[in-house]
């Protein structure tokens, strides 16, 4: 009888360049489409779905840039420049229809609409002891997007099971189909982003299915996730102090409560509160520039930050205080804030602070700047995830797998976590002795309904249909140029025509249909026909494992 060979993690391979509108971050290549077509993608830790350009979102100002879909993540078509996903290239695209996009609405509104289908993913993995370089998943959900709120496009690291109403209901997630080939052990991922401040070398870390122990400091914190239907990586952030700022030492919190963020790596900055922006901008001598919402930083003040090196330090608790009272810090030196915008927001590279204020509560979010001195591991099967002081750490990897609750295999694994840690764990132990106890939990459907009415004639129309995908940063054009002694020329941008045919991906002189910018619907030949899209996620059982 032949032993039971246990699936190892996936570890992808970085695009080994850096991208990005606001911000030099490192992308991870992915292909999509038979034949394949290349991106370079940045990890979304809020979704599930792929996202990739489409060639809409070259068209208006970007028309005249030639290197626009590069500037996109968009990889050359056998040897030849593409400006975005081909949808009628791939003869394994299946059309479903335009919708919302299913992430970020509480930051950029529902105005944000993409031409969503299923197709083939295939991610880049590196070298493996088994020779694999690529792990593919067919049948998956992906939006193509023109909107420039995502200039990139995304891989989506949740588990939430697409539902179209209409169609190809229950699609499972890329990390689900993985799990269900095999391709992986279990459930999780590993992430910390990368971006140019520190080095050339200093690209991201993406492991699917465990975690690469080498970037996670022994000081780490593990959360326990607010429910089996909730995939929110929630915090609680009990201080933030600045050294070496101008001030010295000073407390840029506003507020003796914690603050409840989200961990995102969809978006790039943080979103704080108005007070807590106003005592950064003091601190770091920022200007901020009502135009884009962006904080500026001169010449000046960017050469003084850079000699003064002042840092900034994040003590983050459990979301739930009564989880534990544990912390643990995530410092972020001045190179991390340390970020650049050019097009489409700017017309040339301007310096500016990666924060953006906030709404309200809703919409507090660490991003990317944040995970770039943040490992995070996150395990959707036993509903807690761990954070740390991420370790730059290239050149040796120490990949650890994380098998399902279900599985037995394997030894006890090694237990080196911090006492927060430990007694974040002591948690999801009390919940699984109540599960033991007779605790029963049913499936919990996370719906978010966006109904698609009509009979199977306006589904075929649809796969038809051209819409219009507003850029909300609007204005008239402007004329590209690199005067950087003038103040930051702002972008403008106009509507993008989002459309799927045979014909290409011209733009079309009369279009077909209008999307509203804040109703997600159709003009089909005077019929309206509504569109919406609601996900599930599955319940996932609720049990402790220990970070070997």
């Amino acid at each position: 009888m032949s032993a039971i060979t246990t699936p190892l993690p996936l570890v992808l391979s970085p695009s080994w360049s850096f991208d990005g509108d606001d911000g030099n971050w490192s992308t991870f290549g992915i292909e999509v489409g038979s034949p394949a077509q290349s991106f370079r993608v940045l990890p979304s830790t809020s979704g599930s779905e792929t996202w990739v350009p489409l060639p809409q979102g070259c068209q208006g100002i970007m028309s005249g840039i030639a290197t626009c879909g590069e500037m996109r993540g968009v990889n050359d078509i056998n040897g030849t420049a593409s400006l975005g996903f081909q949808t009628n290239a791939s003869s394994t695209w299946d059309t479903i229809g335009i919708y919302e996009l299913s992430t970020e609405q509480n930051l950029f509104g529902t105005s944000d609409v993409g031409l969503y289908g299923l197709d083939t993913v295939t991610l880049n993995l590196t070298t493996s002891t088994s020779g694999n370089t690529t792990a593919k998943a067919h049948s998956q959900t992906v939006a193509g997007v023109a909107t420039a709120d995502f200039w990139l496009g995304q891989l989506g690291l949740g588990t939430q099971l697409g539902n179209f109403t209409v169609q190809n209901e229950n699609i499972p997630s890329l990390l689900d189909t993985l799990k269900n080939q095999s391709l992986i052990p279990s459930l999780s991922f590993g992430y910390s982003a990368g971006a140019a401040y520190s080095s050339p070398e200093d690209f991201g870390s993406l492991v699917l299915g465990g975690y690469d122990k080498t970037r996670l400091d022994s000081s780490n914190l593990t959360v326990a996730l607010g429910g089996e239907k909730n995939q929110t990586l929630g915090v609680s952030v009990q201080s933030i102090v600045a050294q070496n700022a101008f001030g010295g030492t000073i407390s840029l919190s506003t507020s003796s409560s914690p603050l409840v963020a989200t961990i995102d790596s969809a978006v790039s900055q943080l979103w704080l509160p108005q007070s807590v922006c106003d005592l950064f901008a003091q601190a770091f001598g920022l200007t901020y520039d009502s135009s884009t919402g962006l904080y500026l930083v001169n010449g000046t003040i960017h050469s003084q930050l850079l000699d003064m090196k002042p840092s900034v330090t994040f003590a983050i608790g459990a979301n739930d205080t009564a989880q534990t009272s544990a912390t643990t810090n995530v410092v972020l030196p001045y190179s991390a804030f340390n970020l650049q915008a050019g097009i489409p927001i700017y017309n040339f590279s301007t310096n500016y602070f990666p924060i953006r204020v906030a709404a309200n509560e809703t919409q507090y979010v660490l991003g990317r700047t944040f995970l770039q001195e943040a490992y995070v591991f996150v395990d959707w099967e036993r509903q807690n995830f761990t954070i740390a002081q991420a370790v730059h750490q290239n050149s040796t990897k120490n990949i650890v797998p994380v098998l399902s609750p279900s599985d037995n295999a394997s030894a006890s694994p090694q237990k080196d976590l911090s006492t927060g840690a430990i007694a974040g764990i002591a948690v999801g132990a009390c919940a699984a002795i109540l599960i033991a106890a007779g605790l029963v939990l049913f499936f919990v459907i996370r719906n978010r309904r966006r109904r698609r009415a009509g009979d199977a004639k306006h589904a075929e129309e649809t796969e038809q249909a051209a819409a219009f995908l507003p850029d909300e940063k609007g204005g008239e054009a402007a004329e590209l140029h690199s005067d950087h002694v003038k103040p930051p020329e702002i972008m403008s941008t106009q509507i993008y025509e989002l459309q799927d045919d045979d014909k290409g991906h011209e733009a079309m002189s009369t279009p077909i249909a209008e999307m509203p910018g804040h109703v997600a619907e159709q003009e089909l030949e005077g019929d309206t026909v509504m569109l919406s899209k609601k996900e599930k996620t599955e319940g996932k059982r609720n049990s402790v494992y220990e970070l070997p």
